[in-house]
């Protein structure tokens, strides 16, 4: 007679979740447990088989992410962390690429629900879009947890993992004050995303701190990419008097800038400065010392996987509580390397 999850379960006094969480070597099994039921194992001389343990608890292991650009370096060092978790975790991650496209996401929704997946990580491409909550809600409804990183939903709560972006950028601008800096323009990021947004909150914050109004023909509408920042930073700097700092409200937009900058003459940090939200390691190399704001984006990749694999390992992957019982927040720094400096202050 052959042996199961559930002869095992019984055997040991616990659930065929939890034997599963053994098998798959989660840290979330006290020591007193995993040694009970490694020892039922051994008794039973108990074999398992890794698909069958899976669909036992309805838990096949995979984990599809949603990311919205594959070419932007952030998102490549947040799926370093998550990939790294998930080996640990004994997960599988399946990428899907939105390029920011709001029916791209809609047609994994559509196509996802064939492919057995125990969860999914989200980077959300409208923050106000009801639709795309209404899918996720429905996707956690039928026991597939869901985890944000980066972006939230406005119209549904969810677990998530983001950064203090507000004060990211608030610190950022306050900086550029402090270097002597009075024009100081941004390229915003997109208006229905939560970075932009608090970037764009931040900004303001810190020209409120000190009692000055921001000149709004240094602003502009961006959408996170190169070429539109690029674009748009004709438009501001060749205005009568332009401005003398600016600060990129993500790292592809500072790629823009600099592009800019380079092509015009403008030397960083001399006759122009600029602080970049997100590390971008490759100007490392190019001998361009760029200031930043700086995040642990493999720390939140890492967290992100943690969140969601508790939750696909509670009660065998279905909710036990509402969503959004958990937002982590992790904390930004500022890497000033010089290009906050302007020859004009002296």
């Amino acid at each position: 007679m052959s042996v199961n999850i559930y002869d095992v379960a019984q055997r040991a006094r616990v659930s065929s979740a939890t034997v599963s969480r053994v098998l798959n070597g989660s840290p979330h099994v006290s020591e007193k447990t995993r040694k009970r039921v490694m020892r039922t194992i051994a008794e039973l001389d108990y074999t398992p088989n890794a698909l069958a343990r899976k669909l036992s608890t309805g838990n096949t292991g995979n984990i599809g992410f949603l990311i919205p650009d594959i070419e932007n370096p952030f998102f490549a060092q947040l799926l370093r962390g998550i990939t790294n978790a998930a080996d640990e975790s004994g997960y599988n991650i399946f990428l899907y690429g939105t390029d920011d496209s709001i029916e791209k996401e809609h047609r994994f929704f559509d196509s996802v629900r064939t492919e057995r997946l125990s969860g999914i990580l989200v980077i959300p491409v409208d923050a106000e879009n009801e639709e795309t909550c209404r899918r996720l809600s429905a996707f956690e409804t039928a026991g597939v947890p869901v985890v944000l990183i980066d972006r939230s939903l406005k119209h549904g709560r969810f677990d998530g993992v983001f950064s203090e972006d507000f004060r990211g950028a608030m610190d950022a601008v306050d900086c550029l004050f402090r270097a002597g800096h009075r024009r100081i323009a941004t390229i915003r990021g997109p208006e229905n995303s939560r970075p932009g947004n608090e970037r764009w909150l931040g900004y303001l914050a810190a020209f409120a701190q000190r009692n000055v109004q921001p000149n709004m023909q240094y602003t502009a509408q961006g959408d996170f990419h190169q070429e539109r920042a690029y674009t748009v930073m004709h438009q501001i700097m060749e205005q009568e008097n332009p401005p003398t700092a600016v600060f990129a409200a993500n790292n592809m937009t500072a790629l823009g800038c600099l592009r800019y900058f380079r092509e015009h003459g403008l030397r960083l940090g001399e006759d122009i400065s600029m602080i970049s939200f997100d590390e971008i390691e490759m100007l490392h190399y190019a001998g361009i010392p760029l200031s930043v704001v700086d995040r642990d984006v493999y720390r939140m990749g890492r967290d992100a996987l943690h969140l969601l694999t508790q939750r696909i390992e509670t009660a065998e992957g279905k909710q036990s509580s509402e969503p959004g019982r958990h937002e982590i927040f992790l904390p930004t720094r500022l890497i000033l390397r010089g290009s906050e400096l302007w020859k004009g202050a002296s």
